[in-house]
C-alpha cells in the first residue's frame, strides 16, 4: 500500500499579519520597558519635566498595549498601526499630566530616591482611591466600553475613544505607582496583567473588585503602620 504524503497548507496572509502584529507589538511593549527602566535610572535625583514626560510616556506605551492585543491581533497591520497610534494619544496626555505632577512632587522634596511618595500616609491615600475607583460602577462601565472596542469598527475616532476610556478606565490605576515607586518593576508587571485579566477574562468575574479590595486592604496596612511608627 502506498503511503499518502499529506502536505501541509501554508500559512495564510490573515495568519500571517496577525503573527506580524504580535511581533511588533511585543517589540514595542520590551524596547518601551528597557528604555523608560534605564531611563528611569538617570533621574532618580531628579530630572526636568520633559525628560520625566518622556520616561511617562514611554512607560504607559510599553504597559497599555498588552491589554490591546486581542484588539490589535483582530485589525490589519495598516489598521493596527493607526489604532495603536490613537489609542495611546490620550496616553501620552496623560503623562504629561503625570510628568508634571511628578516634577512637582520632587520639587516639593515628597518623592525618594526611588521616586515613591515619601511617608505611608500619602502612600496610603493613593493606594485607597486607586482602590475605590476600582470599586466604582464607573470603572466597570470603563471597562464594558473598553471591551466593545474588540467588535468596534477600526478607525481613528474609535481608537482615540478606546484610548480615552482606558484612561478614564485606569489612569488612577497608573498613579499608584507614585506609592510602589515609578519605575517599580514588581509594581509595573503586576498592573499590567492586571490590565490583560480585567480585559481578557469573562466580564461575570470580578477582577477589578478583586483589586478594589486587595489595594484598600493594602492601604489601611500602610495607614496602620503609619500610625505605629509616628
Amino acid at each position: 500500500m502506498l503511503a499518502v504524503q499529506q502536505r501541509r497548507s501554508p500559512p495564510s496572509s490573515v495568519s500571517l499579519a496577525r503573527a506580524g502584529v504580535a511581533l511588533a507589538a511585543l517589540a514595542l511593549c520590551a524596547t518601551s520597558w528597557a528604555w523608560s527602566l534605564g531611563a528611569a535610572a538617570h533621574l532618580r535625583h531628579g530630572a526636568g519635566l520633559w525628560p520625566l514626560f518622556a520616561m511617562w510616556a514611554v512607560m504607559m506605551a510599553g504597559m497599555m498595549i498588552p491589554p490591546e492585543l486581542p484588539v490589535l491581533l483582530r485589525l490589519r497591520p495598516l489598521q493596527a498601526g493607526v489604532f495603536a497610534l490613537g489609542y495611546l494619544a490620550p496616553w501620552v496626555a496623560f503623562s504629561f499630566a503625570a510628568a508634571a505632577a511628578h516634577a512637582a512632587l520632587h520639587g516639593a522634596g515628597l518623592l525618594d530616591h526611588h521616586m515613591a511618595l515619601v511617608g505611608h500616609a500619602s502612600a496610603a491615600a493613593v493606594l485607597a482611591l486607586a482602590g475605590i475607583c476600582q470599586l466604582c460602577p464607573f470603572k466597570r462601565r470603563c471597562l464594558l466600553r473598553c471591551r466593545g472596542a474588540l467588535t468596534a469598527p477600526p478607525g481613528v475616532l474609535s481608537s482615540l475613544e478606546a484610548g480615552l476610556t482606558s484612561v478614564a478606565s485606569c489612569g488612577m490605576l497608573m498613579l499608584v505607582l507614585f506609592a510602589t515607586g515609578v519605575m517599580n518593576v514588581p509594581a509595573m508587571a503586576a498592573l499590567t496583567l492586571l490590565l490583560v485579566l480585567e480585559r481578557t477574562l469573562p466580564a461575570r468575574v470580578p477582577v477589578s473588585a478583586a483589586a478594589g479590595v486587595a489595594l484598600l486592604a493594602c492601604a489601611a496596612w500602610l495607614a496602620a503602620t503609619s500610625t505605629v511608627w509616628n
